[in-house]
């Protein structure tokens, strides 16, 4: 969406025009979903904290201010709500579509055998997903599964850029740490984690 756009839409909403605030909410909610789905996983509470962020998002748009993008103010809000849950104690697997790279390493073409091999080493990750303290896991999530650059990440979890790069490098060594007497699991945490690349 256009900044224009953006401007103009959220006057709207500040103004509390029905159409405006429905326009808002399907722009942005599968989006929203999906994030709060990776960062705390398959919950039956989902739903609840994307009605939620969208709530407290209506509810503060005057406090909105254009410098940033309506997705990343939005975005900060999903993030926020997570990290709640997840220092609440609500640990779930992140799901299986959901795993960076998961359905990419999979050859349809490849042994059903092998096929259930690499759904088995998704699986496993998730496990060590749900290991990672919750600040390490939204920033190692939002860098490596939803590719924000490091900036940005920082902002959106309220950190600064030293913090945010401390707790994905720790997240991502804590992974490989857990793995490295599993080659092939090796291999699939340092493609989640972008290689041995670091930005």
């Amino acid at each position: 969406m256009a900044p224009d756009d953006e401007r103009a839409l959220v006057a709207r909403c500040r103004a509390g025009d029905p159409a405006s605030l429905d326009r808002f909410f399907r722009s942005y909610s599968a989006y929203v979903q999906r994030v709060i789905g990776r960062l705390v996983g398959s919950t039956p509470d989902l739903q609840d904290l994307v009605q939620t962020t969208f709530i407290e998002a209506i509810g503060s748009f005057d406090r909105y201010r254009s410098g940033a993008s309506l997705k990343t103010w939005v975005t900060r809000i999903a993030v926020n709500l997570s990290l709640n849950q997840l220092r609440a104690g609500v640990r779930r697997h992140v799901p299986l579509e959901l795993v960076p790279s998961a359905e990419d390493l999979v050859d349809p073409r490849a042994p059903a055998d092998a096929q259930l091999s690499v759904y088995q080493l998704g699986r496993r990750l998730q496990e060590l997903l749900d290991r990672l303290a919750p600040k390490k896991r939204v920033a190692f999530i939002l860098y490596t599964i939803e590719e924000y650059p490091l900036d940005e990440v920082a902002a959106l979890t309220g950190a600064s850029r030293a913090a945010t790069k401390s707790r994905i490098w720790f997240a991502r060594r804590e992974l490989l740490a857990a793995v490295k007497s599993r080659p092939e699991l090796r291999g699939f945490v340092q493609a989640a984690a972008g290689g041995e690349s670091w930005r």
